[in-house]
């Protein structure tokens, strides 16, 4: 996920409090460091400033919670216990005073919940700000992940995992667990790992937008794959009945947990990674 959208706010909520504001580094933005799905730009905005602020943030309960409005969220699973936290913020303007005074007025709030605030703009003329976050947590952990604006992206996660944005593709690899994620305008990328799912199953759905799932070879589950206004290709050795146009039902390999996909508007890709 590598874009950007016009930011109004976005939340990051963990179930308790914590007890102190973090200490942000905060240096520039090279290239597209720190960038995690935003969709948009700033339209007639040509000014831009940007910046990256980081932190390590404790992880309470195993469970974190995000919530925001715009901007893209990237969480990756690692061998650690706390989580490496990372915002890139990103302001526009009619020039360049005009974005680095938004940018300066941008505040991410980390005691309790964890909240990105700033000024409000009554349209995009007036100018714009986003703020994208890219988090490196435990591997195994509870989350509930959720944008507007924006993609997820998950890697290398093990848990009870919730994740929905409505204007935004999912990028999901190397999951485990039991994973529940949506998008309404955008697409699904599933890259399965290893030889079966760990865990209850997955359940990916996608309203406008094609669905992309690749798989080693002598991968093992059971396998949903649905759209409505498209069809399904297979490039894996599956045994079926009838007509798969629109719905597959079999196992891969020998079975196991449940892997669902669904589409309203787009097609369904199945192959070898």
């Amino acid at each position: 996920m590598r874009r950007f959208a016009l930011g109004c706010s976005v939340a990051l909520l963990f179930t308790v409090h914590l007890h102190a504001q973090q200490p942000f580094t905060t240096g520039p933005c090279n290239a597209d460091d720190g960038n995690t799905g935003d969709r948009f730009s700033f339209l007639g905005h040509h000014a831009r400033a940007c910046e990256l602020r980081r932190t390590t943030l404790p992880l309470v309960n195993g469970q974190l919670n995000v919530s925001g409005n715009n901007g893209g969220i990237e969480v990756v699973g690692e061998d650690r216990q706390d989580i490496a936290f990372e915002a890139r913020v990103v302001a526009q303007g009619s020039s360049r005073e005009h974005a680095e005074s938004t940018l300066h007025q941008i505040k991410i709030v980390t005691d309790g919940a964890i909240e990105a605030q700033g000024p409000h703009f009554s349209g995009w003329s007036d100018g714009g700000w986003s703020v994208s976050y890219r988090l490196r947590v435990p591997r195994h952990l509870a989350a509930n992940l959720r944008t507007e604006n924006g993609g997820i992206e998950l890697t290398n996660l093990d848990g009870a995992i919730h994740a929905d944005t409505t204007n935004g593709g999912l990028t999901l690899m190397d999951l485990a667990g039991e994973v529940h994620a949506t998008t309404v305008n955008g697409g699904l990328h599933v890259t399965l790992a290893g030889s079966q799912w760990q865990g209850s199953g997955l359940v990916a759905k996608s309203t406008n937008g094609g669905v992309s799932i690749k798989a080693p070879d002598h991968y093992s589950a059971h396998l949903i794959a649905e759209t409505v206004n498209g069809g399904i290709s297979v490039n894996f050795p599956v045994t079926v009945q009838g007509n798969i146009r629109s719905r597959l039902d079999t196992n891969l390999g020998q079975g196991g947990a449940t892997l669902q996909f669904q589409t309203v508007n787009g097609g369904v890709s199945i192959a070898r990674n």
